[in-house]
């Protein structure tokens, strides 16, 4: 309901603002109101620029934190993997560190072998020299034969040979047991440098993700600021589109009350009218800038309306008068028509202004514009009744918009008018 009434209010000072331009409308107030309008639409115009350059950084914001959350995802499979690795390389070691102590079991039990057969040869060998039994005359003449004398001296051999052999099957097993210990605990401490790197690689992509997550809250710190900036920037551009409207509805209810103004008894121009050849380029000149695709009835139009206006009393009483009369005819103030005259007018639009000034008019109105600028204008004077007369509580009064109150004929585009 509060919407509501702000609209009817909004409408309201749109009528008062109409109303009080045509009872004061003047060719200065209509140039101030284009003036002010044309800063509207700037602003408008402003705003937008400022609002794309947000809704842009915005963008890029939104890019860069989706590509710091891709990292933030990567890095942390990163770590994953790496986990797995280190978790890996510790089942390694610790395997490895099994297989040492199998081999420290392994070189104590052959170190205690390898002692006991070195004792057990000492032993024999005291023993035997206690008993002579490595004389070899003794045994000689203690054996009853040469066959026990033999038997005497082979026994010997193989004992001394056996305890060879042991010995140096135990010490080619230490050695070998030594060599593989040490080939293992190099691969021990290969396993163990692996596995500090692995750390210390994983604790490198803890940085990375606490640094790269920093960011992307920062990112997305701006990412919120933005949004509000664009929030604010959509409320002001609302105001100023506002603002925009109310004043093009102003400046245009003022071009009316000032054509209305001007209007007069008219009869239409019928010719007798002495111009110069300067003249009748002016306004083929401005033929062309208005009515250059409007076909041969559209371009004598506009030549009518000029020539109407040379006859009429009202405005200047010559062609260059009238067409340079300040705010009259906007090719003029865009310099459109200066172009025009400086390449000269075409064929088609001279023919257009020498018949006008030569008295073949198709149309005695004094005004034209666009047709749609001229339905638009209508449906917006009646649409504000409307909507004054429901917040008045009444019926919407007659003939209340644009194209009730003027007499025209329609021509192509344009719409060649008189006010009733």
């Amino acid at each position: 309901m509060n919407k509501l009434r702000g609209c009817m209010a909004v409408v309201l000072m749109a009528i008062f603002f109409s109303n009080s331009l045509v009872a004061s409308a003047s060719q200065t107030e209509v140039d101030r109101l284009k003036e002010e309008s044309e800063n509207a639409s700037q602003q408008v115009n402003d705003i937008n620029s400022q609002k794309q350059q947000a809704e842009s950084a915005k963008e890029q914001l939104q890019s860069q934190a989706t590509s710091l959350s891709g990292q933030i995802t990567d890095l942390n499979t990163q770590i994953t993997t790496v986990t797995g690795e280190i978790s890996e390389t510790e089942v390694s070691i610790a395997a490895v560190e099994a297989d040492i102590d199998d081999l420290n079991d392994k070189l104590d039990k052959t170190q205690k072998s390898l002692e006991n057969q070195k004792e057990s040869m000492s032993s024999r060998i005291v023993y035997m020299y206690e008993n002579k039994s490595t004389n070899t005359l003794v045994n000689y003449l203690e054996s009853g034969s040469m066959a026990e004398f033999l038997q005497r001296l082979e026994y010997m051999q193989n004992i001394a040979e056996y305890d060879q052999s042991c010995i140096e099957k135990f010490e080619a097993t230490e050695l070998e047991l030594e060599e593989t210990k040490a080939a293992i605990q190099e691969k021990s401490d290969e396993l163990t440098s692996y596995k500090g790197k692995l750390k210390s690689k994983k604790s490198n992509l803890g940085t990375l993700v606490n640094n790269t997550a920093s960011a992307l809250n920062t990112t997305n710190t701006q990412i919120a600021d933005t949004d509000a900036a664009i929030a604010e920037l959509e409320k002001q551009l609302a105001e100023a589109k506002e603002k925009e409207k109310r004043l093009q509805q102003q400046y245009q209810a003022a071009q009316v009350a000032l054509a209305e103004k001007l209007a007069g008894e008219h009869g239409g121009y019928t010719g007798g009218y002495s111009t110069t050849d300067e003249e009748t380029l002016i306004l083929a000149a401005l033929i062309q800038a208005e009515a250059a695709n409007q076909g041969d009835a559209g371009r004598l139009a506009v030549g009518s309306v000029v020539m109407n206006r040379v006859a009429s009393g009202r405005f200047p009483n010559s062609v260059s008068g009238v067409i340079y009369s300040p705010g009259q005819f906007a090719p003029v103030t865009s310099g459109r028509v200066a172009i025009i005259l400086a390449e000269g007018p075409n064929s088609a639009c001279q023919r257009a202004a020498a018949q006008a000034i030569s008295g073949s008019t198709n149309t005695d109105a004094l005004f034209f514009c666009t047709y749609s600028y001229a339905q638009n204008l209508h449906n917006s004077q009646v649409g504000a009744e409307q909507a004054a007369a429901e917040a008045e509580g009444r019926e919407p009064r007659e003939g209340i918009g644009f194209l009730d109150r003027t007499s025209g004929t329609t021509i192509n585009a344009h719409y060649f008018y008189n006010y009733n």
